[in-house]
């Protein structure tokens, strides 16, 4: 998850002007620099930093924006001249992003020149509330200065921006002693100097903004092959997890270098943060304490954040259709490991993806085109933004070849470096490396809402030729549907091209057995209810769900109350106490119900195969568990309403529900989990999916 400043600050503006845009536009012009050159001294004690930037600006700028957080000091014009920060400064009240604007004319500096800025900002914001999952982003802090740690976010607006422009950065910072800081680009210095350590970042790639992080970091280094330093930036000294990251960031780099081009950057720095975060920077990754000793995050996750260096911190989104780069970089690392680890595991991740996107937008108000996606903020912004991106992707990959859609990705890495790229630019090099018109996949993938719902019927089988018809909803899609037919000489893959409503289809066969409709998972399309298992990402993808207690006790009340304040993240939920599942309710009040404890006579109203709970001990999949040892939390369809996951927890203790409310929102794709009551791995797994409507057999 990459975080450019920009999307953030012109977000809420956007978000109302992006159906306007034209999605055919020419590629962006490189965009005005400012460079900065900044001294900054941070007080631990006081929560404070204090700046001075000497900018040098290009010409036609004519304001430049500040944070709110920052009282301005003093201020030098063009011609070396203080200015009173009142005849140049007013303050912006904007509710969503109230900041302060620099009036560069007023300060000689209309034209371009250099001006020096001054100013002073106090932050010390909480950490606590922080939370960071694949399911859930919330709490986020823009800025914070203490004994703790020093996080300045670009969001933060800690340095001028201007809309429109990129900048490049010359930072030199003076902190305690030991107090190391890292931000993007290359360190240049690095001493001890009267219990003050001095370092300087020089970042000579333009980007939209800047974020520091400092902390009592461990440092390392190493020099890769291709003249790359690979550091690690760590809380704790730990020589294990450090060998398996450097090893993993020269890997990854040798990966994408072959696969998209060379690396941008002079270094790739991981490093440790002291709360929740999963971010991409330009040269370095921040990510959790947490997080980053889980140990598949190295192999997953942590590629996700390098290869984001090509695309968003060195090939800039231009939002004006959409925000393509967190679907191309899903394709390019998430997606590409299950590809390289086997085809049943890269279905399996296409068909996670298409859940995902039945279980969190299931209501069309939560739908929107991929031209309209900035970032993720939801379960359901994460199920078209990273899901439909990747999997338009994936379509393309099929539709021009793979030789052909590698070097379109070579392309416009090379072509559009550091400078603002749109979905139309990725099309037009595909379109001509393929030879095709692509007009038609461009204008309903990005610009409808939605996706096709395709049924199977009147499937015939005769000796030599099976036949069946293939519906779509509507708006109907055209489509190149993927076709399987099993007969006496094995599977048969056929493509057929359908832009109508319903077509019939007719295919010759020796003795034909079986015949599917995209059994691969190889379209974005909205899944069968049949297709999908329950999983708890549809207890997740509910927004106001019921909490239901079977004869609680005093205790058990008043831990599902914390239970679902922290599940809800608010206030106003429904609780239910005395056993009974909601009935009898019409379709737009169906909600999943999060059943606690439940007896033996609401127990027995969720049938689930390969599940048994006898007292204290669970019998799943064959295997016998002590309910005693684990908290068993499992996903099944409510015995009312067949389109609805109700999801049933099983706890020991009251006093272990709260942070059962935290962690389960981690493992959404999974039907069941077993959670240790002590220390120990999760267990986890999905229930069988019955029989696709879209399979027919003879």
């Amino acid at each position: 998850m990459f975080r450019p400043a920009s999307l953030f600050r012109a977000r809420l503006v956007l978000a109302l002007l992006l159906c306007l845009a034209p999605l055919h536009a020419g590629a962006a012009e490189p965009q005005p620099v400012i460079a900065h050159r900044v001294e900054a001294s941070f007080d631990l004690d006081a929560h404070s930093v204090m700046l001075t930037d000497h900018l040098t600006l290009p010409p036609g700028l004519e304001k430049l924006n500040l944070g709110s957080g920052f009282e301005i000091t003093g201020l030098q014009g063009a011609e070396g001249t203080d200015i009173d920060p009142a005849a140049a400064v007013v303050t912006v009240d904007d509710e969503a992003e109230p900041h302060q604007v620099i009036d560069l004319v007023a300060l000689g500096a209309g034209g371009g020149g250099g001006i020096v800025l001054r100013y002073r900002g106090v932050f010390h914001q909480s950490t606590e509330e922080m939370t960071f999952s694949r399911e859930k982003v919330g709490g986020e802090i823009t800025a914070t200065i203490s004994d703790e740690g020093i996080y300045l976010s670009s969001m933060s607006g800690w340095l001028a921006w201007s809309e429109g422009a990129m900048a490049v950065y010359d930072l030199s910072f003076d902190t305690p002693a030991g107090f190391e800081t890292v931000t993007q680009g290359e360190r240049l210095r690095h001493e001890t100097a009267d219990g003050r350590l001095l370092t300087r970042w020089k970042a000579v790639h333009p980007s939209d903004g800047l974020t520091l992080v400092a902390n009592r970091y461990f440092v390392h280094e190493e020099q890769l092959a291709d003249g790359v330093t690979s550091y690690t930036f760590f809380l704790q000294d730990d020589a294990r997890l450090r060998g398996v990251y450097m090893e993993r960031t020269a890997a990854y780099l040798e990966m994408y270098e072959q696969m998209i081009g060379p690396y941008p950057y002079a270094k790739f720095a991981t490093v440790e943060n002291w709360f929740p975060t999963g971010y991409g920077m330009p040269s370095y990754t921040l990510l959790g304490g947490q997080v980053i000793r889980l140990p598949f995050i190295p192999y997953t996750s942590f590629g996700h954040e390098i290869a984001h260096n090509w695309w968003g911190n060195s090939v800039f989104v231009d939002v004006s259709e959409g925000n393509w780069c967190e679907g191309l970089t899903v394709y390019c690392a998430d997606y590409q490991y299950k590809v390289q680890e086997s085809e049943e595991a890269a279905l399996r991740y296409r068909r996670r993806l298409l859940k995902d996107y039945a279980a969190y937008v299931k209501d069309p108000e939560q739908d929107f085109p991929l031209t309209q996606f900035l970032s993720r903020h939801s379960g359901a912004s994460r199920a078209v933004g990273y899901g439909k991106s990747m999997m338009v992707f994936h379509m393309l990959d099929r539709l021009i070849g793979r030789e052909n859609f590698e070097e379109g990705m070579r392309r416009v890495a090379a072509e559009h470096q550091f400078r603002k790229t749109t979905w139309s630019d990725f099309l037009a090099v595909f379109a001509d490396l393929s030879g095709l018109d692509l007009d038609v996949f461009q204008e309903q993938w990005l610009t409808q809402t939605g996706a096709p719902h395709l049924v199977l019927s009147d499937v015939d089988f005769s000796a030599d030729a099976v036949s069946f018809r293939i519906e779509q909803s509507e708006p109907p899609y055209q489509l190149d549907i993927p076709v399987v037919v099993t007969d006496a000489a094995g599977d048969h893959e056929e493509i057929l091209h359908l832009d109508t409503v319903s077509g019939k289809f007719d295919l010759p066969a020796e003795g034909p057995t079986q015949v599917a409709v995209d059994p691969a998972c190889h379209l974005f399309r909205r899944l069968d209810i049949e297709e999908i298992e329950p999983t708890l990402s549809q207890v997740l993808g509910d927004a106001a769900p019921t909490f239901i207690m079977d004869s609680p006790s005093p205790e058990l009340k008043t831990a599902v109350n914390e239970f679902a304040g922290g599940f809800m993240d608010m206030p106003l939920f429904s609780m239910i106490s005395n056993g009974t599942l909601p009935s009898d309710l019409p379709p737009e009040a169906l909600h999943t119900n999060i059943v606690f404890n439940p007896g033996t006579e609401l127990s027995g109203k969720y049938h689930v195969p390969g599940l048994t709970v006898v007292g204290s001990t669970a019998i799943l999949e064959g295997k016998r568990y002590n309910l005693n040892q684990y908290d068993l939390v499992y996903a099944a369809q409510n015995p009312n309403y067949r389109s609805v996951t109700d999801l049933i927890i099983r706890c020991g203790s009251p006093d272990r529900l709260a942070s059962l409310a935290r962690r389960i929102g981690h493992y959404g794709k999974y039907s069941w989990l077993l959670l240790p009551t002590g220390s120990g791995p999760v267990l986890k797994g999905n229930w069988p999916t019955e029989q696709t409507p879209l399979t027919v057999a003879k």
